[in-house]
């Protein structure tokens, strides 16, 4: 299987494992994560999502050249159904790996080893970042002759400040977990061997909070992230208000009065 999908009580966690590819992403795995993803988005049981390598050495090598890039470019027609569907998304790629607004749950990226071209747009898409401090970012698009597609020229002004963004676009160059670290893309640096437990006891903190709480949070900073400040007022009103009145408020309250854990049952009504 090029892609692991191991869901444990309220977590999902998706696993690139294309050994001999190094996870390069060809179009069956794009394929298969567009489908996890909506899969994720239609079980309510889901609240938080790992992203992770199955391979110690490399998280992802970027767009298979093999297969993927022939395609994307017109070289040869696509023949599979993967490849079919591949060259149907065309220009919007960055949707078959992870745009923002595909995933309704916070989606948690562990990172370790190299994290090249299409692997780094993959995770900047997400919402929370821990790399192993082996860890390596590269766009390296620039120093092929050709630009990224993927969305980091969108991401990462956003993310970063837009000049270290040029930076890491424009040189093509390596940039370690500790430099990404205090550039403020990445939320924590550990050991490898710590990687997955620290993912895991990040998504199972979240996990327990309100369902509906987390999930309107991450909407509200996807969707004002671009508007006024007035705009994103009345967004996050939009959003949270609901919230408040939601079955999920009430069990928060009612087990805090009573000093126990909330069962938070993920309906407004």
């Amino acid at each position: 299987m090029a892609l692991n999908y191991e869901k444990e009580g309220h977590i999902v966690k998706v696993g690139l494992n294309r050994p001999k590819e190094k996870n390069a992403l060809d179009p069956q795995i794009l394929m298969d994560l567009h489908r996890a993803w909506e899969e994720i988005n239609a079980d309510d049981g889901i609240r938080v999502v790992i992203l992770y390598s199955c391979l110690p050495e490399i998280f992802c090598s970027g767009m298979d050249l093999g297969s993927a890039i022939p395609i994307l470019t017109g070289v040869r027609e696509p023949e599979t159904e993967a490849e079919k569907w591949f060259a149907g998304v065309g220009p919007q790629i960055a949707e078959a790996m992870l745009k923002p607004n595909m995933v309704r749950k916070p989606v948690i990226a562990a990172i370790n080893g190299y994290c090249l071209t299409g692997g780094f747009e993959m995770v900047m898409g997400a919402d929370l970042r821990i790399a192993s401090k082996d860890a390596v970012f590269q766009m390296r698009e620039a120093s092929l002759g050709i630009m990224p597609t993927g969305g980091s020229n969108v991401y990462l002004p956003r993310i970063l400040t837009p000049c270290r963004a040029m930076e890491a676009l424009l040189t093509a160059d390596n940039f370690s977990a500790q430099t990404l670290y205090e550039w403020g893309f990445l939320n924590r640096v550990v050991p490898y061997e710590e990687l997955m437990d620290t993912a895991m006891t990040m998504a199972e903190r979240i996990a327990g909070n309100g369902p509906l709480a987390v999930q309107g949070i991450v909407r509200c900073f996807r969707e004002s992230m671009d508007m006024t400040w007035a705009d994103a007022f009345q967004k996050e009103l939009e959003i949270g208000l609901p919230v408040f009145s939601s079955l999920d408020a009430r069990e928060g309250i009612k087990a805090m009065k009573e000093r126990r854990k909330p069962e938070f049952p993920g309906k407004y009504r």
